[in-house]
């Protein structure tokens, strides 16, 4: 059995378990009975974590490997 884990807006060295500030007591737990996560990457932006939420794929596969806006400068308003 897979038990799929998604956290959103979270870097590796956040999580207690990796000398992180964020207090992670299950994680922990579960690192304890031999169990750890440490085959994950992180995105600099939400809109990759809905994507594979939304698709049930990773980012890359679904054409959600980079950033998707293009700042562009401030139109006016009349």
């Amino acid at each position: 059995m897979q038990l799929p884990i998604l956290i959103d807006d979270a870097g590796f060295g956040s999580f207690s378990i990796f000398g992180g500030p964020c207090q992670t007591p299950v994680a922990e737990r579960l690192a304890a009975g031999g169990l750890r996560y440490n085959r994950f990457h992180t995105t600099t932006l939400c809109s990759p974590t809905r994507q594979a939420l939304l698709t049930g794929r990773n980012h890359h596969s679904a054409d959600m490997g980079g950033i998707t806006e293009i700042a562009t400068g401030a139109q006016q308003v009349t």
